[in-house]
């Protein structure tokens, strides 16, 4: 797999997962960055183990090489090419029946239409062309959203919700925003992500009472973003490192609003910290910063969200587990953990954006 060259370079949609970056091509080509379901194949997993050191340069995802939509997830990521789901990674004890360790693009069986996925640690879903959703993986506490007697289960759609624009998956639970923009959750509840105002598991998904409509929705392990279309950020879930914006209160089990000096278009959620884009292409961080995935050039946790004076321009975000990720007219960046070689040529923790690919 040689590097591909840089006059090939456009950007169009970036994901981050545990330890891999995934970026979208306008060609629809996608390149890999870090460990395990980065497309990164690797003998025995021995990247795995630690006992090589990570490569810092992109490959391209194998065959089918081109993808309308990608996610990276927990050491395994989905892509869709020509409406049909694809697997590659390392697929832990066999998840929705591929018992696959391989960077190889597996095809998924069970989903028609295909149109988007989303990849966690231990449950997938996707949506296909009419908004219907499949859910598959480990049922725990409900978390795949339908009736099932099987623990980890395949691909099957779900009956109980209307068409749905966008699926987001935490841990042992899921949300999803329906096309008339309102919000569902289902699953675990321990911290109060799925916003029902109690800490009951719920099996099936049940609607997420919210003041407005939703335009987008942002899922970390434990807690929930959301984007109104008029620019303001909602909240919910665990805020035990200020995840959610606010330094009072340990978990927050319906939708808080989180206050911004204006008008938000986009929001990310990682392991438990948050980013936000603003219309202006601005870029604010907070919660959890072990790793310095804030990009505050510390490993200070922040309660409030707190303006990255080093981005300007930006037009997409996406948080991985300690990594993130953002793209602007010129550059592809990211910052936080590097151990895996999934911000490239940075340091093993970043803390301040760094160029992983020019773009222009």
């Amino acid at each position: 797999m040689g590097n591909p060259k840089k006059d090939l370079y456009e950007i169009s949609a970036i994901s981050g997962g545990k330890n891999q970056t995934l970026a979208v091509l306008k060609s629809g080509e996608v390149l890999g960055w870090g460990g395990a379901g980065s497309g990164r194949i690797s003998v025995g997993y021995v990247d795995i183990c630690g006992t090589r050191a990570p490569s810092k340069e992109p490959v391209y995802i194998a065959k089918p090489s081109l993808y309308s939509n990608i996610c990276a997830g927990y050491g395994v990521s989905l892509g869709i090419s020509k409406q049909q789901a694809y697997i590659w990674g390392f697929s832990q004890i066999g998840i929705g029946g591929k018992e696959l360790f391989t960077e190889a693009p597996t095809l998924i069986d069970g989903i028609s239409d295909a149109s988007k996925v989303v990849a966690g640690q231990f449950i997938y879903a996707a949506l296909d062309q009419v908004g219907s959703v499949y859910t598959w993986g480990l049922n725990v506490d409900g978390a795949l959203g339908r009736t099932t007697t099987q623990l980890n289960a395949l691909p099957e759609k779900m009956t109980d919700l209307p068409p749905m624009q966008e699926t987001g998956v935490g841990d042992n639970f899921m949300v999803a925003l329906s096309k008339d923009q309102r919000a569902y959750a289902w699953g675990s509840n321990s911290a109060g992500q799925l916003g029902l105002g109690h800490l009951q598991s719920s099996p099936s998904p049940e609607p997420v009472s919210l003041p407005v409509s939703i335009a987008s929705i942002a899922v970390g392990s434990t807690h929930v973003l959301a984007v109104t279309a008029n620019g303001a950020v909602y909240g919910w879930g665990s805020n035990h490192i200020g995840q959610l914006g606010n330094n009072q209160r340990p978990y927050i089990d319906r939708p808080m609003a989180i206050a911004f000096p204006e008008k938000i278009k986009a929001v990310a959620a990682g392991m438990h910290y948050s980013l936000a884009l603003a219309a202006s292409g601005k870029v604010y961080a907070w919660g959890w910063n072990g790793f310095g995935q804030l990009g505050l050039g510390d490993l200070k946790a922040r309660n409030k969200p707190t303006l990255i004076t080093s981005l300007s321009g930006v037009h997409a975000i996406a948080a991985g587990e300690a990594h993130s990720l953002a793209s602007n007219q010129t550059h592809f960046l990211g910052w936080g953990c590097n151990e895996s070689g999934q911000l490239g040529k940075a340091a093993m923790m970043q803390t301040t954006p760094n160029i992983i690919l020019e773009i222009a």
